[in-house]
């Protein structure tokens, strides 16, 4: 485990802190994996291919179910998910029965930009160049694209077979774009996946990928125009007497998350209350010893039913209104919902446990509690 990433949780673990994600999928029926994220199920081939070669952090959640598209004028099973679609082909041997989409190029295609118009950049020397389109994928980019590959042969490592296998062949160099939310990111096109760099974020979660399963599914609608918004000042919730000020936090130079000592922290690096993505909140559940009078933010937050209501203000005064509609027990190493979802979602990050104090000290940090609340 990279070490700088250790460190960081670590500091989850004392701060109490939930910087988490990856769905522990629910059993609806036998050999089906459900996500209460999207309500949708995986199951058979897919689910086996899903698992096998990245899951969450490659493919995203489910955002369809399993069903018929005419693919190449052919009728397929297909299955859409955040960042990719898979096809089951059962006419082909296995490992090939199941087949990823060309994200990269429909969606390229589908905005009518031409990858072969693109401009070629000297590469230097940490750099692979492809001969295939003359495109080189380098540093950072080049470290995530040969971390992950289809699984062909059963064996753990990855060569870069099986990386072409799974992303494909570059079809630009790195370059600036803007994205939906109205950032600029450095952004790298792949046949089947969009790269985008994140150095707010520690490795191996500095390189993440786009979400071309909701941009191009046949359920996900055009791209909206970037969202002006507000940043959070205040966060209310009445069921439990919860009402304070939010300031904005990230990471410090070490990559290690900043815990407000007596506020709300909002992960600056997530969307505006409004904008249409995660809107991530985080704080304490214990009081500090040196203020015993002070009462944590979040210390009451496992009390909240399901249907509570929040109100997170702007600093325009404007009012976003929230409803609890779930709380998930994580374990630490969990670092996926704090990402971008694509929708507008609220997420709370807090320890969990019924008894964290004994003499004194900290002593039951082995689970978290993400609370999600969606708009109303």
């Amino acid at each position: 485990m990279n070490r700088r990433w250790r460190r960081l949780l670590t500091l989850l673990a004392i701060c109490c802190l939930l910087a988490l994600g990856g769905a522990a999928g629910t059993q609806a029926q036998a050999g089906a994996r459900c996500f209460p994220e999207t309500g949708y199920c995986i199951a058979g081939p897919i689910r086996d291919f899903w698992e096998r070669n990245g899951g969450l952090m490659v493919f995203g959640f489910p955002i369809t179910p399993q069903q018929p598209e005419l693919i190449e004028r052919r009728p397929t099973q297909v299955q859409w998910f955040e960042r990719s679609r898979l096809e089951l082909h059962p006419e082909n041997p296995p490992p090939y029965d199941v087949l990823m989409g060309r994200m990269g190029a429909d969606r390229l295609g589908q905005l009518r930009r031409d990858w072969k118009t693109f401009p070629r950049i000297a590469p230097s020397a940490d750099c692979r160049t492809f001969a295939e389109t003359g495109h080189a994928v380098c540093g950072e980019l080049l470290v995530a694209w040969q971390a992950s590959g289809l699984n062909l042969d059963g064996d753990p490592s990855i060569n870069d077979s099986e990386s072409l296998g799974l992303f494909g062949l570059p079809l630009s160099d790195a370059a600036p774009e803007r994205g939906s939310d109205g950032r600029f990111y450095t952004v790298q096109w792949f046949e089947r996946a969009r790269f985008e760099l994140h150095p707010e974020n520690p490795p191996p979660f500095n390189v993440l990928l786009g979400l071309l399963g909701r941009e191009l599914s046949p359920r996900a609608a055009a791209p909206p125009a970037p969202i002006q918004a507000s940043a959070p000042t205040r966060l209310v919730i009445d069921a439990i007497g919860l009402d304070y000020r939010t300031v904005g936090v990230g990471m410090d130079v070490s990559g290690e998350l900043i815990v407000p000592d007596h506020d709300v922290g909002w992960y600056t690096a997530s969307a505006a209350p409004g904008q249409g993505d995660n809107v991530v909140f985080w704080a304490h559940v214990l009081r500090f010893a040196n203020a015993p009078g002070i009462p944590a933010p979040f210390a009451r937050l496992k009390e909240l039913p399901v249907g509570a209501r929040l109100t997170v203000y702007d600093d325009l005064g404007m009012a976003h209104a929230y409803a609890i509609t779930q709380q998930i027990q994580a374990t630490p190493d969990q670092v996926e919902y704090i990402f971008p979802i694509g929708h507008e979602r609220v997420t709370m990050v807090s320890c969990y446990g019924a008894s964290v104090i004994v003499d004194g000290s900290v002593v039951d940090m082995s689970y978290r509690l993400i609370t999600i609340a969606e708009p109303i």
